[in-house]
């Protein structure tokens, strides 16, 4: 995808990694052309099934919802994976920067869970969740944060 004026362009190969709790979609930006590079998820479900409780409400709807525990680990889990790729995509030198979108709770937990190198690659990081936003609207969300 070319990326629109009056976005800036990015001089060097950087890496996007749009991300919630479980999911991560990557970009790579460079001048101002936007390559979808790759995605990451991890499952929440348990090998046992007792992840979920459901049940019928009051007025006949069904609910399901999960374990707060199992969803914890769960996010730390794909915390792990996705530090472990961004160091992978680094060492194949893949970028040079990297932007991180991840939602407000989890982003300290994100980042500090980063190796060294990578952390230090990271030159832009929005505490938001924009993993369904167009990727033109993620791009403005940086640009006006930085």
């Amino acid at each position: 995808m070319h990326i629109p004026e009056p976005l800036r362009a990015y001089e060097k190969p950087t890496l996007l990694a749009v991300c919630d709790n479980e999911h991560a979609r990557f970009f790579l930006l460079q001048d101002r052309e936007s390559t979808e590079v790759g995605e990451i998820h991890v499952d929440h479900a348990s090998k046992d099934g007792n992840d979920r409780t459901s049940g019928v409400t009051s007025g006949g709807g069904h609910f399901a919802e999960m374990n707060e525990k199992l969803e914890d680990q769960s996010e730390h889990r794909f915390a792990k994976l996705l530090a472990e790729e961004l160091h992978r995509r680094l060492q194949a030198k893949e970028f040079e920067e990297l932007i991180m979108t991840v939602p407000e709770p989890r982003i300290k937990e994100f980042v500090d869970g980063l190796h060294n190198d990578v952390r230090a690659r990271l030159v832009a990081r929005v505490g938001k969740n924009l993993a369904k936003e167009p990727l033109v609207e993620v791009l403005e969300r940086i640009q006006k944060t930085a």
